[in-house]
């Protein structure tokens, strides 16, 4: 086992990003064989597998509403990646650094979605944002710290989502956890609460987060208190700038708000339309947060596992909860899945129309014509390197 250990981590960068991916690959396969060939009953038809289910529900659909209300979800997808570029960009500024925001935060931001269609979590379009605004920069340890506090102001806009929709989101959970939704909500209220409520303290009195800290050091895993030192040290590095951290927030709730609206349009494209608005976006907040954690590439085959388990009695049948999941991902991604045309023409020599540190427009003495540019290994490299 130590061999083993002791191998991977003497493995260069690249070499784990693509075992990693492979990996990931294989599961995200599996989740998917696993999913689809598992048999379901369905009223006058008996125990079929769900993809065949699938195919018996797409013959049913309407094509003109389908695009009519697949069209509208991509609109609504791409308001979310323009706040969630938009929030970047409050936080880089915060730390002094102002780009040109359609020409280099928005292409970043779209070049960083398409490298993380093909990556677990989170992990491409993290780092290829941190990787550019370093790069242009040269700012390393402010975009360094604006990307970890934007992590964490991420995860409290999702939490704040799931915890403004819970009310409507019962009856999803009723029908899920039967005569224990109380307590599964009572559950999911207090995590929601207390992570939304921590970060929102922590932004407005970062020192006091530091007090409980100090007296409550002993007692907290060690995992969890670096967690919350480098919240603390991110925040403090925005020392007076409250309006802008508040705006950041929103902006990050927006995104995933957006994203959970994704999937209740799906639905009406695929038909169902015996739905209240509301249950449908906690239900989906609560997928994508379980996306977050998946195994799978892009959280592909979780993501439609959820919304099974989660809407297939809302929905009226697990073939419409499984294909209005997997729309919400093709919907989400084609409304930014040009980000690769972004990429692939980058030329070495490509620049922002202008980068302003503290003020002052840099020189981009650290860069060449010459330079390599922008490579897509390089990207993930990175990417897998701080994953």
């Amino acid at each position: 086992m130590n061999t083993i250990k002791l191998a991977w981590q003497s493995m260069p960068p690249q070499g784990r990003t693509i075992i990693n991916t492979l990996v990931k690959l294989v599961i995200t396969i599996g989740a998917f064989y696993l999913l689809l060939t598992h048999k379901i009953n369905v009223e006058g038809v008996g125990r079929i597998p769900i993809s065949q289910a699938i195919i018996d529900y797409i013959g049913t659909v309407d094509r003109t509403t389908f695009v009519f209300w697949l069209a509208v979800a991509m609109a609504i997808k791409f308001v979310g990646v323009i706040a969630s570029a938009w929030g970047w960009s409050l936080l880089l500024r915060g730390q002094g650094i102002r780009f040109p925001f359609w020409h280099q935060v928005m292409t970043a931001f779209l070049i960083g979605r398409f490298i993380g269609t093909f990556l677990p979590s989170t992990i491409g379009l993290d780092g290829y944002t941190l990787y550019e605004a370093g790069r242009y920069s040269n700012e390393w340890t402010r975009c360094a710290t604006a990307k970890a506090l934007e992590k964490f102001i991420g995860i409290a806009g999702l939490f704040m989502g799931i915890l403004i929709t819970l009310p409507a989101g019962y009856l999803v959970l009723t029908q899920v956890a039967g005569d224990n939704a109380a307590q599964l909500a009572i559950a999911i209220g207090g995590v929601c609460t207390t992570i939304t409520g921590g970060v929102i303290i922590g932004l407005v009195k970062p020192q006091a987060m530091r007090v409980v800290l100090k007296q409550t050091g002993r007692v907290l895993p060690g995992a969890v208190r670096g967690l919350l030192d480098r919240f603390t040290d991110a925040v403090t590095a925005y020392e007076g700038q409250l309006g802008l951290l508040l705006k950041a927030l929103l902006a990050k709730f927006i995104t995933h708000f957006t994203t959970a609206v994704v999937y209740f349009f799906t639905a009406l494209a695929i038909g169902v339309t015996a739905i209240e608005f509301l249950p449908i976006v906690f239900a989906s907040l609560i997928q994508i947060l379980g996306t977050l954690f998946s195994p799978t590439i892009a959280g592909e085959g979780a993501r439609e596992a959820l919304q099974a388990l989660l809407l297939s009695n809302y929905l009226g049948g697990v073939a419409q909860a499984v294909l209005s999941g997997a729309l919400g991902f093709i919907a989400a991604e084609a409304a930014t899945m040009w980000g690769g045309a972004f990429l692939w023409t980058r030329r070495p020599s490509w620049r922002p129309h202008f980068v302003l540190v503290d003020g002052k427009q840099v020189d981009y003495d650290w860069l060449s014509d010459t330079d390599e540019g922008v490579k897509v290994s390089e990207i993930t490299a990175r990417a897998g390197a701080r994953s």
